[in-house]
């Protein structure tokens, strides 16, 4: 192993190349903001705080009866190891030989930074890639489960189920529809009966999130657009789909909502498995809504890899976020390797007061 086949390649540059990426395409870090631990582990306190319990009249002299502390839950569980590989084979580096010919062989030409550099970025997104993956898929379905058709490397054990009671996870009303069909009433029943629901057991609902799919769906059903619609376009029976904005300043209007606003979660992250087949999708579930009463839902806790502290290998390592870039070259076979490395885990801390919704059916239907 040596340090790099890459002409001009040094510990700085590299560096400065991964410090100038971000997570701004990625919804994980307001959803889930950062937090290092010192062991690979996290853990999800959650207890149903801020409650107003009232207090009892009772007559002087008399005992006071305590009240119930809430219980603690406590999920917790090994945070994974997230790693990606992309490597230039001996024809690639043959054709990096010819732009480097070609470039007088000055290791500054914008080709030949971007010939490496194309690699650290790939790996960093694919890391947070798979972050993202887990935050949203979670947060769509309770759970999470690694299976061959989502994740290629073989893992022992990966099984997070967040066990939302069944009263937190429901299909549409009986009294509406639907979404795929346009009699359904997700604003006056759907989404009413959810906040009724959580407010009867003190959560306060203010976020619904959905993805793209979901909320194209939900804006083309007759309740939806008249909601929507101004007085003139409902007296001049105009029909238009109305946008985001749109929706959530209307939801405003009803009292009964209390504020109620959604998110749309417009995500797409490509899966690639052992046989080079690749599936790209929004890791959010369609035709799920999940309601919430804050933006953080929880934390994405992270621990720095082990590869950081091996000083003995001849590689380039650079710690950026909760990602580690390392190159390195070998020589039998002759090839240049470029590594993402992270232990980081998106901890769904908010569950037990978040509710999921599976809007075609009449009872939830994604526990499988």
């Amino acid at each position: 192993m040596i340090q790099t086949l890459m002409r001009g390649l040094n510990q700085k540059n590299m560096e400065a190349m991964v410090k100038s990426y971000d997570l701004k395409e990625f919804y994980h870090p307001e959803l889930f903001p950062l937090k290092e631990t010192y062991d690979l582990t996290f853990k999800t306190l959650s207890t149903r705080t801020g409650l107003r319990v009232a207090a009892d009249i009772v007559a002087r002299g008399a005992s006071v009866d305590e009240k119930t502390r809430e219980a603690v839950a406590l999920i917790m569980g090994d945070i994974p190891k997230t790693a990606i590989l992309r490597s230039k084979d001996e024809n690639e580096l043959n054709q990096y030989k010819i732009m480097l010919a070609m470039a007088g062989n000055n290791p500054d030409q914008k080709a030949l930074i971007d010939a490496w550099a194309e690699d650290t970025e790939f790996c960093w997104n694919g890391t947070a890639s798979r972050i993202e993956w887990m935050a949203l898929r979670q947060i769509s379905r309770g759970k999470i489960t690694l299976t061959n058709t989502n994740n290629a490397s073989v893992v022992s054990e990966f099984d997070v189920d967040y066990e939302l009671p069944a009263s937190h996870k429901l299909g549409y009303d009986g009294s509406s529809a639907s979404w795929a069909t346009n009699s359904a009433k997700p604003i006056s029943v759907d989404f009413r009966k959810m906040v009724e629901r959580a407010k009867a057991e003190g959560i306060k609902l203010r976020y619904a999130f959905m993805n793209l799919s979901t909320f194209v769906k939900f804006t083309q059903i007759e309740e939806v657009i008249k909601t929507c619609a101004s007085f003139a376009q409902n007296a001049l029976n105009i029909a238009q789909i109305p946008s985001l904005e749109q929706v959530n300043a209307a939801l405003l209007n009803l009292p009964y909502l209390r504020g109620l606003q959604i998110v749309v979660l417009d995500q797409d992250i490509t899966i690639e498995l052992k046989d080079g087949s690749r599936a790209t999708a929004n890791p959010f579930e369609d035709d799920v809504v999940m309601f919430a009463e804050s933006k953080q839902l929880g934390t994405t806790y992270w621990m720095k890899p082990a590869d950081l502290d091996v000083q003995a290998e001849p590689s380039l390592k650079t710690l950026h976020g909760y990602t580690c870039i390392k190159k390195y070259a070998e020589t039998n076979p002759l090839k240049e390797v470029t590594m993402g490395i992270a232990n980081a885990f998106p901890a769904w801390t908010t569950a037990p007061s978040c509710y999921l919704l599976d809007v075609t059916h009449s009872s939830w239907s994604f526990d499988a």
